[in-house]
């Protein structure tokens, strides 16, 4: 409960600074730069550890790897759902990947069936409330990012319900690491390909990457923890409850103003999420 708890928090934070560096330097660059400086703090921290590479089996590395592609997608969709769409819409229907890992999870062996079905219909609802009044006052909001967010919730809990078979074997730091690495070079390749530019970062901007970077990379660590020592759906629910935090933080700071129908599908949401964890 407490890791799942920190991690909420990190994400919850994360989300917000995250919004910020997308805003300012688009997608690919602002995840290109968060990438490079976790991979740096988390190789770093390893080296200064010295700590030997796990005796596991090919396999092991190989779904690591394969999971972090499926993460990087995710994530790469949520930033850009970030830039273009409403922080405080688009942060809930994201943090539904709680639902998708419950469910995996159910069919995997974990025996939460009744929470499952009822956050899923909870989470469907909440998005259907959420894009219906959206098309009933759209000079306020739009439907941009929330497609995205949508598909970006099912990678990540995809991720989030894999990443448990492996952390036995690879432990709580090197996943994350080698997350880092893969979704590094995803990025760097798809900015090669699309020919973009990577932007000067001013001093302010660059502060705001590594605060990103730390607060993202907490949070994963913070998750593989308490996963490691209690159910994935528990620690995923809990963790799904950082959209609480980065909704108060863009209605204080960034004055998103949705009107009761939409705040009905986040609460809507919101409640899917927390039922899984109960």
């Amino acid at each position: 409960m407490i890791f799942g708890l920190i991690a909420a928090l990190c994400f919850g934070l994360s989300d917000f600074i995250v919004t910020q560096a997308t805003r300012k330097l688009q997608t690919l660059p602002a995840l290109l730069g968060i990438q490079f400086i976790a991979s740096l703090l988390l190789g770093g921290y390893i080296l200064i550890q010295s700590t030997s590479t796990p005796d596991a089996l090919p396999l092991v590395w190989m779904s690591m790897i394969g999971i972090s592609v499926v993460n990087f997608v995710g994530t790469l969709l949520l930033y850009r759902a970030f830039e273009k769409g409403t922080l405080s819409i688009v942060s809930p229907i994201g943090s539904g990947f709680a639902v998708v890992t419950a469910m995996l999870a159910f069919a995997g062996g974990e025996r939460l069936p009744f929470n499952s079905i009822v956050g899923v219909v909870l989470l469907i609802v909440g998005v259907l409330t959420v894009t219906r009044s959206i098309q009933s006052n759209r000079q306020q909001v739009t439907l941009a990012g929330i497609p995205e967010a949508v598909i970006a919730s099912i990678c990540m809990g995809i991720y989030f319900w894999a990443i448990g078979f492996i952390t036995p074997y690879l432990g709580v730091i090197l996943p994350v690491l080698i997350t880092r690495i893969v979704q590094f070079f995803c990025t760097l390749l798809l900015i090669r390909v699309k020919g973009i530019q990577f932007p000067r970062i001013s001093l302010s901007t660059g502060m705001i990457l590594v605060v990103a970077a730390l607060l993202d990379t907490g949070a994963l660590l913070s998750f593989n923890k308490g996963q490691a020592v209690d159910y994935t759906t528990s620690t995923t629910a809990l963790t799904s409850l950082y959209s609480v935090i980065t909704i108060l933080m863009a209605g204080w700071i960034l004055k998103e103003k949705l009107i009761k129908t939409q705040w009905m599908g986040i609460g809507i949401i919101l409640c899917g999420v927390i039922i899984v964890s109960i």
